[in-house]
């Protein structure tokens, strides 16, 4: 087990914290990507670093036919998901490092993203887009977000304040390590350019609060 599974089996428990902290703008943003798919009816959909679930709760329009996989590498989060939503969906688990996976070509009709490549490592991020161009089926669609580096200084220094300082002290040392792994996401330009390069389309990807960024891509 690696030490970032051993941090997010421990955080496991104070997850909920996630959206108090934010003031509510995980969800929002999670809210705002999920549904830039209309319908999740007759689709094969593969949740990434799928923690407690947290974006099965917006899916559109499913159906007995949606079929869902996650797959993250914390026991302790697949185990809460599967509690919170074995009676609303079929789920298909993984529990696995996604630089491990196992999952099919083109076995996917969409694939979403949330909160989880700030934790990946630079020199991994092109064979993260590789993958997910490679699981992606045609007329397919990728929706990540994510928290990145404020560009603004002044905004910089207040969030690592807020992270370092104010949540640190409320909730609990584990949430000082986040300000890490933001401080070193500037964008997702370079997931961008990659599915670009994958010759992927480019439907949409935008900064909100210069701290938080959608991308959004389809296979055609």
């Amino acid at each position: 087990m690696t030490d970032l599974q051993q941090y997010f089996d421990k955080l496991q428990p104070k997850y909920y914290i996630n959206e108090i902290a934010s003031c509510g703008f995980t969800k929002l943003f999670r809210k705002i990507a999920v549904r830039k798919i209309d319908n999740y009816g007759n689709k094969r959909v593969l949740d990434l670093m799928s923690g407690q679930g947290e974006n099965l709760r917006f899916l559109q329009k499913h159906n007995e036919k949606t079929k869902i996989i996650t797959l993250d590498f914390s026991s302790v989060m697949n185990k809460k998901l599967l509690s919170l939503y074995k009676n609303l969906f079929s789920i298909e688990q993984i529990q696995s490092d996604f630089f491990d996976n196992k999952i099919q070509d083109q076995s996917a009709d969409i694939i979403l993203c949330s909160y989880g490549t700030k934790t990946i490592e630079d020199e991994k991020m092109i064979l993260f887009a590789n993958e997910l161009s490679r699981i992606i089926d045609k007329n397919g669609e990728i929706i990540i977000v994510e928290f990145v580096k404020p560009k603004t200084k002044w905004r910089l220094h207040c969030v690592k304040w807020y992270i370092e300082v104010l949540v640190t002290k409320l909730f609990g040392k584990e949430f000082k390590e986040l300000f890490h792994y933001i401080d070193k996401n500037k964008s997702l330009f370079s997931l961008k350019r990659q599915f670009f390069n994958n010759d992927l389309s480019i439907l949409s990807h935008k900064r909100y609060l210069d701290m938080v960024e959608i991308l959004h891509v389809k296979r055609n």
